[in-house]
């Protein structure tokens, strides 16, 4: 048996940097790709108006509904305020910024509350996980006001140190309102938890130094991701479980088996994880001629205020795994043979050649033998 390794060519810049990051990129775990920055026009609802304070100063404000329509697209987005001092400025775009650009506190907590509270949570089924009570005479709307504000001031008591009133904190809420909000807001500002950041989601193999060559088949491999189950697809040969049946899709610590087709000794497996984008995505307001594509100046953020999302967005760890793959010579030859000429081991029965797509280029990580006195 031998090895053989797969050289993808590279041309101009791409081959340079791929180069370059032969030796400590090769064989690292995909990573989530950056979406494309959002921007949008701000429209708005009526919402409740609540009574807060900050430290010992009253600070009462309305919690009108925000939202997001983004250019080019149907849906609105539902996002809330985290600058509760500014005015809103309903006259100008806004597009996407760095939450650092923002300089608005305490993202981890803002984005569990955001996770955790409406819409990503249904707001009748957040209201009762809270301990409120829906009033059946309200309306869908008015149930959604609720759940919104309660969110809303949640986000507020994070991002600028308000705190909404236990007594009477929704004003004219004699309906059941005042009970709801408090038990949202109460809900979401008590042991918050941690919501991971998309550049922590990754998607790796394991295997492609243990794997064996058994029954015409190698294996096993086994995916490792924090973003999902992973998609996978194969051109050369197929993907199995242990016990023979087709492989279209590897939750993290699952196994799977390659077998070739004939007349070939390659094979590229691709996988894809798709996850929803976590919330926490801030918005600024910009311009029109900000927004343009021979703009100098992509963004200038005047005094107006700063808003988040609410709702995640898809996205992907997309990852490619190409292998030179050489069964032993005969049928009954062991998985791991010995090469009486070196005195050297394999330590694979398989594959030379791994590469994965780091960036949206091929990066090659070679094989490698370990000598007889690692074994």
């Amino acid at each position: 048996m031998r090895l053989k390794t797969i050289r993808t060519p590279l041309a101009g810049t791409a081959a340079l940097l791929a180069a370059a990051l032969m030796s400590t990129a090769a064989g690292a775990p995909a990573r989530a790709e950056e979406p494309e920055p959002v921007s949008g026009d701000i429209v708005t609802a009526p919402g409740l108006e609540l009574r807060g304070r900050f430290a010992e100063e009253r600070y009462d404000v309305w919690a009108n509904v925000l939202g997001l329509k983004p250019h080019g697209g149907e849906e609105t987005l539902v996002v809330y305020c985290i600058d509760i001092h500014t005015p809103l400025d309903t006259e100008s775009p806004y597009t996407e910024g760095d939450w650092e650009e923002s300089e608005v506190a305490n993202l981890e907590e803002v984005r569990w509350v955001l996770f955790n509270g409406f819409p990503n949570v249904g707001a009748e089924e957040l209201i009762e996980t809270s301990g409120g009570e829906v009033n059946p005479d309200w309306s869908d709307e008015e149930v959604a006001e609720v759940a919104y504000a309660g969110t809303q001031a949640a986000v507020w008591h994070f991002t600028d140190a308000w705190d909404l009133l236990a007594d009477n904190p929704v004003k004219g809420g004699n309906s059941g309102e005042d009970e709801a909000v408090l038990a949202v807001y109460e809900h979401l500002t008590e042991d918050t938890g941690r919501v991971p950041d998309p550049s922590e989601f990754t998607v790796d193999l394991e295997g492609e130094e243990s794997a064996t060559f058994v029954d015409g088949r190698f294996g096993p491999y086994t995916i490792r991701s924090n973003a999902g189950p992973v998609e996978l697809t194969a051109e050369g040969g197929r993907l199995e479980t242990e016990g023979g049946d087709a492989v279209e899709s590897r939750k993290d610590g699952e196994e799977f088996w390659i077998v070739l087709d004939e007349d070939t000794n390659e094979i590229t497996v691709k996988g894809t994880a798709a996850y929803d984008l976590p919330v926490g995505r801030v918005f600024l307001a910009t311009t029109d001629e900000a927004l343009s594509d021979d703009a100098v100046n992509p963004m200038t953020v005047g005094d107006s205020q700063k808003l988040i999302l609410a709702q995640p967005r898809e996205g992907e760890v997309p990852a490619e795994w190409r292998f030179a793959l050489d069964a032993p010579p005969e049928a009954s030859a062991p998985p791991k043979p010995q090469l009486p000429v070196t005195g050297s081991t394999l330590s694979v029965a398989f594959a030379a050649g791994l590469a994965l797509l780091v960036g949206g280029m091929t990066v090659i990580a070679l094989g490698k033998r370990r000598k007889a006195s690692d074994h």
